[in-house]
């Protein structure tokens, strides 16, 4: 059973059908539990449960757009649409401290019904350690939808100055493009690939995501986006690739700085050229080295078995 939710407005009338069409499948099925994620399931996936009278466990995988918009009032009535719905959580898992640090300030969530998880996990035995086939090119990997806030026009302006400088290196893009105004401008991101040594591969299913992991030498993904914790970086430590990354929300939990990768700050492709380079002038051994220090903080820290437990011990205590 489906119902169509937009993604992105919020447009009352649309999203009171949205609720009452929850409401009616949940009035339907009568789960014992309803796990919600993103922002309108988190929020008017609540409100529906409540009136159908179905605990709920969310979770919150960064708070997006909705808190790094401009308008003060619409971040006010978020914070009152957040609040309103989580009171009727029974739990509410946080995939970074800073989200639940935000919510907890804010008083939009009980501390008692608070806690923090390693992102979505990953699975450890799908992301593993690869050789990679080419390696007399060092191929840098953008992963993610091509939002602006994603950093992708910071990684192609960063492309094209290395290129000129660096013979060996390549630059691969995967990632849903859309054409409005949160996503790269067609123009421009055209404008910026030359498709020889800077490659846009298009949107890929996930089971092809391993393969293009492991032909990189780097993942890169200079987001200012309000992250849960970014998968695409979690599955790039799981097969033991250096990072380079923000200093951001959610991105900066999954690398060591100098360990397994290096941050930026945001919007700083000055910064973003000399991590890239760093990456390059490294030996074969020490990219490995860096790689491996990635896998092993993954096993001790986002192996997603430590989600699926947390998430069952929720559940266990919601129905005995």
């Amino acid at each position: 059973h489906h119902i169509t939710m937009s993604q992105y407005g919020f447009n009352p009338s649309q999203n009171f059908l949205t609720t009452f069409q929850i409401y009616k499948i949940m009035k339907k099925y009568r789960p014992l539990v309803s796990l919600h994620f993103t922002i309108k399931p988190n929020t008017f996936g609540n409100i529906a449960a409540k009136l159908a009278n179905v605990p709920v466990i969310n979770n919150i995988a960064g708070a997006g757009k909705a808190f790094s918009n401009n308008n003060k009032f619409f971040i006010m009535l978020i914070k009152i649409l957040f609040k309103h719905a989580l009171s009727y959580s029974s739990k509410v898992f946080f995939q970074n401290m800073d989200d639940m640090q935000l919510f907890l300030k804010n008083g939009l969530v009980s501390p008692d019904i608070a806690e923090r998880i390693p992102g979505s996990g990953v699975d450890l035995k799908k992301y593993t350690p690869v050789n990679k086939n080419i390696l007399d090119e060092i191929t840098f990997l953008f992963i993610g939808r091509l939002l602006k806030q994603k950093g992708i026009i910071e990684f192609l302006q960063a492309a094209n100055q290395i290129k000129e400088q660096f013979t060996n290196a390549k630059f691969v893009i995967v990632g849903e493009h859309d054409d409005n105004k949160y996503y790269i401008d067609t123009q421009t991101l055209y404008g910026l690939i030359d498709n020889k040594r800077i490659v846009y591969l298009g949107s890929k299913k996930p089971d092809d995501i391993p393969d293009i992991i492991a032909n990189a030498d780097c993942i890169v993904l200079p987001s200012y986006y309000r992250e849960g914790v970014p998968r695409s970086l979690l599955e790039a430590a799981a097969m033991a690739k250096p990072i380079i990354t923000t200093n951001n929300v959610g991105c900066k939990d999954v690398v060591d700085d100098g360990v397994n990768g290096f941050l930026c700050p945001t919007h700083d492709v000055d910064a973003l050229i000399r991590a890239m380079i760093k990456i390059l002038e490294m030996d074969k051994d020490e990219r490995n080295r860096m790689g491996l220090n990635g896998r092993k903080k993954v096993e001790n820290e986002f192996d997603e078995k430590i989600v699926i437990d947390n998430y069952i011990d929720a559940i266990d205590n919601i129905i005995h």
